[in-house]
């Protein structure tokens, strides 16, 4: 471990790219670990210096296979060493890596495909192989160099990863210039084929510093945990622009199942997540002290400061991997505030934290001034405004220039003095923190006239135990009423307890007791809830909602047109059941 985490680095300059700052941090801690992987058993890693020569040979091989600057890349590759040599083999080569999330979805894939005439496909496993197979033989796909890294990708006509082993590219050769795009990212697509979203070095190196800045403690030589698909912005920028600025350990866990497990080994100093993760950890850590209450119980007193309280349970925290954490960051969406105010009494310093892919993930957050219910101040160099509707406005060096090959869509949110329209709404408190007020185009208006956002309606909802998703529905309806898929763990939990081991989630669903239990919080939560945002209604549906489907994007947002439309008709039933009464 570092003997200190004071923030220190060199003045920036405006020429500055990612392979700057990747050159720097491979000069200053060569010889340091800078990626490990595999369990604690059977552990590995690579220092800095190995990183930059082994990116340099993929380079190499990607060159004689024809891949030069400007060609796209397309990487399906979860979180794992080959992810990192691939994205910096290409910035060696002024080719641009592409990140799509790993959905069953082959027809969005060949869309991907054709949007960017990829060059080259690198597929980690044959099921990815499988699918990027099944794409290209849609119609109008590019030629594509496939690229398999593990063992059951070895097939004729897919070059294996391993032989990429080209004369090297040295870091001292390569020549970005700030503003080459240095990846692109389609976003996960709530509606509609997803759009690719180009990011230049300037973007990102402002992005990876800012972030560096307002973090206020250097990462250098400290641990990370890299899980969530590097699609996503906010891993992308947390785990492999700011590692490179930085020169963080980054501990990969290409399993997405793993990752409690891996935590707990890593034990990182930094840990970015959406709002589910940091609520299962608060669950599990609730469950643990449920076994122990005399710790329990003295870790609750008041008078207690949050370092203390810390302190008195670091056996505990230390269990989930949690006892060296300094730097917590909440994305995606917003946490709910109990969840959070648990955190913060533990003297976890976790904050919301407010961006969008087209912004490099820039907008607000500030761990140090945290108030509930906002997402911080904005991000040093960057801009917040409004329209007169309250839509969010960006604008700063983090913000894109445009969608690939879409000026359509990008004339819809880029306007001539250079704001990014984001198409959530909010306003700034009294103190300048950002406060999030749903999206423009999910406000719910009934038939009584009431604009009602849902979503501090389905953070409610979210919280009754037995809740996986809740989705607030009525628009053009006589009230509101809520579609409500059961968290498959939680029923599981409940199944064992009131003695139906083994009870499948559809099963659970429609017993009497369960839809009780939910009554009896919906009545709770409406009790509390002017008339016009109570639910008059709801369904419980007994499947799990999956990452990566017509429900949920891959990081767990929900899309309301596909939920919407799977459940049209008990939605339909729902209103028709209410007149009949």
């Amino acid at each position: 471990m570092p003997t200190s985490n004071a923030l220190t680095h060199p003045e920036r300059s405006p020429d500055d790219t990612l392979l700057t700052a990747l050159r720097r941090t491979v000069g200053e801690q060569g010889t340091g670990s800078a990626l490990r992987w595999g369990s604690e058993a059977d552990r590995h890693e690579m220092t800095w210096e190995q990183y930059a020569r082994r990116a340099g040979r993929v380079a190499g091989g990607l060159a004689a296979l024809g891949v030069g600057r400007g060609d796209h890349v397309l990487l399906l590759l979860r979180n794992r060493p080959e992810f990192y040599l691939a994205d910096v083999a290409c910035l060696l080569l002024g080719a641009i890596p592409v990140s799509v999330y790993l959905s069953p979805d082959v027809d969005a894939l060949a869309h991907v495909l054709r949007d960017c005439s990829a060059v080259a496909c690198i597929a980690e496993n044959e099921a990815d192989l499988v699918r990027a197979r099944e794409a290209l033989a849609r119609p109008d796909t590019p030629a594509v160099r496939l690229i398999g890294v593990d063992d059951d990708t070895r097939q004729p006509r897919v070059i294996a990863f391993d032989t990429l082993d080209g004369p090297g590219v040295t870091l001292d050769d390569a020549r970005a210039r700030p503003h080459d795009t240095a990846t692109m990212l389609y976003t996960s697509g709530t509606t509609g084929n997803p759009k690719g979203v180009p990011l230049t070095h300037a973007n990102l190196t402002f992005a990876a510093w800012t972030l560096g800045e307002r973090m206020g403690v250097s990462l250098a030589g400290r641990r990370q945990l890299s899980y969530l698909p590097m699609a996503h912005i906010g891993e992308r920028l947390a785990t492999h622009y700011l590692h490179m600025t930085q020169g963080s350990v980054v501990h990969c866990c290409p399993v997405f199942t793993a990752m409690p497990a891996v935590l707990a080994e890593t034990s990182p100093h930094m840990l970015f997540g959406a709002p589910r993760m940091w609520e299962r950890l608060y669950e599990g850590v609730q469950a643990r002290l449920e076994r122990e209450p005399a710790l329990r119980d003295k870790a609750a007193d008041p008078a207690l400061r949050p370092a203390e309280r810390r302190a008195l349970l670091a056996g505990v925290f230390g269990e989930f991997g949690l006892a060296e954490i300094e730097v917590a960051i909440v994305g995606s969406a917003p946490l709910p505030r109990y969840v959070q105010q648990f955190w913060l009494d533990h003297d976890f310093p976790l904050a919301d934290c407010y961006g969008q892919t087209e912004t490099c993930g820039m907008g607000a957050w500030n761990p140090h001034e945290i108030v509930l219910g906002t997402c911080g101040t904005p991000f040093p160099g960057m801009e917040i405004g409004f329209t007169d509707d309250r839509e969010i406005l960006v604008r700063g060096p983090a913000v894109f220039g445009g969608y690939y090959g879409r000026p359509d869509a990008t004339a819809a949110v880029l306007d001539a003095e250079g704001w990014y329209h984001t198409g959530d709404l909010g306003l700034l408190d009294e103190g300048g923190n950002l406060v999030l007020g749903g999206r423009m185009n999910d406000v719910i208006i009934p038939t009584s006239g009431h604009n009602v956002s849902p979503g501090a309606l389905e953070e409610r909802l979210n919280r009754i135990p037995l809740v996986g998703y809740a989705m607030v529905v009525g628009h053009g309806r006589p009230h509101l009423s809520a579609v409500l898929s059961l968290d498959p763990e939680a029923a599981a939990a409940w199944a064992a307890e009131h003695g139906r081991p083994g009870a499948g989630v559809a099963e659970i669903a429609a017993l009497p007791e369960v839809r009780a239990e939910i009554d009896r919080a919906i009545d709770e939560i409406n009790a509390a809830l002017p008339g016009a945002e109570r639910i008059r209604a709801h369904l419980v549906v007994g499947e799990p909602w999956p990452l990566a489907s017509d429900l949920l994007t891959a990081t767990g947002k929900m899309r309301r047109q596909g939920v919407g439309r799977r459940y049209a008709d008990q939605i339909d039933q729902m209103y028709v059941k209410e007149q009949t009464r």
